[in-house]
């Protein structure tokens, strides 16, 4: 077939080759030229056919396809298959009711930007809720993106805010016993129960709150909970052994052989239709446990450090990590900040380290400041190694008084 045959908008880059290619304006006024991967004129011409209707529809250029999207479209497609399945997580969408009937074209970097800036500088958020935000926008974008519902991350020039450092909070044993002491005074028996539960096992506030008594055996051999893999953020369950003083809390618990749940959930005000209440256990208990933390004096404690002082008393008893991390759920990296959170684990240290010395000056005779001659400096040498074992917890000084020496009656 000879070139001037051709018709309109096909032809050959070559004339030795019989492949045809096609040449069409987009719709945005470019001139494409695209190979018809064929030597068959109608075939050619069919195909180019295709990409004028395509343009004239619409739906060729992918620019134009997303020009109608709006963002709550692309927020419901990710929460509806990402978002809300996330377990032992919980996105917090509220916020982003404003954005939903924006065009995703119209929803610039600046304006994204300006809505976490006023979160953090105006209305005085942490910055680690802010970053929660920002990490909705952009998942949401980039699920979107991955299953070809758009083509264009807006979030992805934003920047996280820098949080900040991790929080080094240990809980003393006098205020593990100040709020139990507290919560008795104010007849929140099941906050107490919580408060036990947590410090004792180390399971987060949501592994605490959404247990069943019948993972719970109280009067078995050995007594234990269980965490299922549904409800770790690990994805492994876990049973976890229950001391006596833990035990003796949850049997005072008002749920103890009236509820499936633990700590069932109350009615919550925001409800207006019972009927639409499903929540069948408690999901937060934040409020209450600040109540009687202010009540009872204690300051800059949060839920969290309860697990906090779980795993840094089983470091300060001498527990290995491999166990710790089998009770816990921690990996490794993460368990070597709990290491310094005490300053009791780090005076402990030290004094092991001071003994050994002082042991092999005895067995030389010899004693800082003072002769071998003088008794009367020996004994007072030998008092003050005593006191100091004492004040560390135990005779080896590597002790400490545990919540059983705390305990007051249920």
């Amino acid at each position: 077939m000879k070139k001037d045959k051709l018709p309109k908008g096909v032809y050959r880059r070559n004339k030795n080759s019989n492949q045809l290619w096609i040449a069409y304006t987009d719709e945005l006024g470019k001139r494409i030229k695209e190979s018809a991967k064929t030597s068959d004129l109608k075939i050619a011409k069919e195909l180019r056919d295709k990409r004028l209707r395509e343009v004239a529809e619409g739906i060729l250029t992918p620019t134009r396809k997303f020009e109608s999207i709006t963002f709550g479209e692309i927020l419901d497609f990710w929460w509806e298959r990402h978002g809300k399945h996330k377990r032992g997580f919980h996105y917090k969408i509220h916020r982003l009711e404003k954005f939903r009937p924006i065009k995703a074209r119209n929803l610039q970097p600046e304006t994204i930007d300006e809505f976490l800036k006023e979160l953090l500088e105006v209305e005085k958020y942490s910055p680690s809720y802010v970053n929660h935000y920002r990490t909705i926008f952009n998942s949401s974008f980039n699920y979107a993106i991955k299953w070809k519902k758009y083509d264009d991350n807006p979030v992805a020039v934003i920047e996280q805010v820098p949080e900040n450092e991790p929080r080094d909070r240990f809980v003393e044993v006098s205020e593990l016993a100040a709020l139990i002491e507290k919560c008795q005074q104010e007849r929140d028996i099941e906050l107490q129960g919580f408060i036990v539960l947590a410090a004792c096992t180390g399971l987060r506030k949501s592994g605490v709150l959404s247990r069943r008594w019948d993972e719970v055996k109280l009067d078995a051999d050995f007594p234990s909970i269980l965490l299922p893999k549904k409800d770790s953020k690990n994805r492994r369950s876990n049973r976890l052994p229950l001391p006596r003083f833990c035990i003796e809390a949850l049997k005072h618990l008002p749920s103890y052989g009236e509820h499936e749940y633990l700590f069932p959930a109350r009615p919550n005000p925001r409800y207006k239709d019972v009927e639409k209440f499903r929540k069948p256990h408690a999901w937060d208990i934040g409020k209450r446990f600040r109540r009687i933390r202010d009540l009872a004096k204690i300051n800059d404690l949060r839920i969290h450090d309860l697990r906090h002082f779980a795993t840094t008393m089983l470091f300060i008893e001498g527990v290995s990590d491999a166990i710790i991390r089998k009770m816990t759920g921690h990996r490794s990296d993460e368990l070597e900040r709990y290491k310094h959170l005490s300053p009791q684990f780090k005076q402990q240290t030290t004094e092991l380290i001071a003994e050994k010395l002082v042991d092999e000056l005895e067995v030389m005779g010899t004693f800082l400041g003072t002769s071998p001659e003088n008794d009367e400096s020996r004994q007072v040498a030998a008092s003050q190694t005593t006191d100091n074992k004492e004040d560390s917890g135990g005779a080896d000084g590597a002790r400490t008084r545990d919540l059983q020496r705390d305990r007051l009656a249920f």
